[in-house]
């Protein structure tokens, strides 16, 4: 027996997280540092509503001093460029690169829009399209019927449905039948091969036991 499943249509997601510039200030009132919680007597930064000691503004992967450049902030913490996008941002199946605008999510995975196609005849899927997936590739319908359905061993076509194996092939039910007299196989009875085909007892030339 030959299953199809379908997965969903692709959703689009935004790229989540927030970009922040810090800037420094002198101070008027005293602020608390977030990180060590002491306050803070010259100067600080500043990432969306908390206030930081210059020595303590720094990524909390890598500990990289983030003063001098673009911070993201995620749940509390402060990441620089690199660590922010290792840690929340997904990269592409394709390309294996980042994605910071519009990202597919499809198949488990996350993918460039233009890099969501058909992995036999490259046509980018819409949002309107449907796919086919084998092997963690996304196929349209043509191209998953004429490349990854298995073919009949009688009539050639792709199997869509139920199938017999036998032979080293897959079989329409209809086309596996008596190559000379085309009677079926139904019932379990015995089939021989002649070259690759089925064949009946009698057209083989055997007699069958009752």
């Amino acid at each position: 027996c030959f299953q199809l499943e379908i997965p969903p249509t692709s959703v689009l997601a935004q790229l989540p997280g927030t970009q922040q510039t810090p800037y420094q200030f002198s101070m008027g009132d005293v602020k608390i540092c977030v990180v060590c919680n002491e306050n803070i007597t010259d100067r600080a930064m500043k990432a969306k509503d908390q206030f930081y000691h210059e020595n303590h503004f720094t990524c909390s992967s890598c500990g990289m001093d983030i003063r001098n450049v673009p911070v993201f902030s995620k749940d509390g913490k402060l990441y620089c460029d690199e660590d922010y996008k290792k840690n929340f941002v997904p990269t592409c199946a394709k390309c294996d690169q980042y994605i910071t605008s519009d990202c597919v999510r499809a198949m488990d995975q996350s993918w460039h829009p233009e890099h969501f196609q058909c992995y036999g005849c490259l046509t980018q899927f819409t949002s309107n399209m449907s796919y086919r997936a084998k092997d963690n590739h996304p196929y349209c319908e043509h191209c998953y019927t004429d490349t990854v359905l298995p073919k009949c061993g009688g009539c050639g076509d792709p199997i869509t449905d139920k199938a017999v194996k036998a032979l080293e092939k897959q079989w329409h039910i209809k086309c596996f039948v008596c190559q000379e007299c085309k009677t079926t196989f139904e019932g379990s009875k015995n089939f021989y091969s002649m070259e690759g085909k089925p064949i009946c007892g009698p057209c083989a030339g055997a007699e069958e036991e009752d």
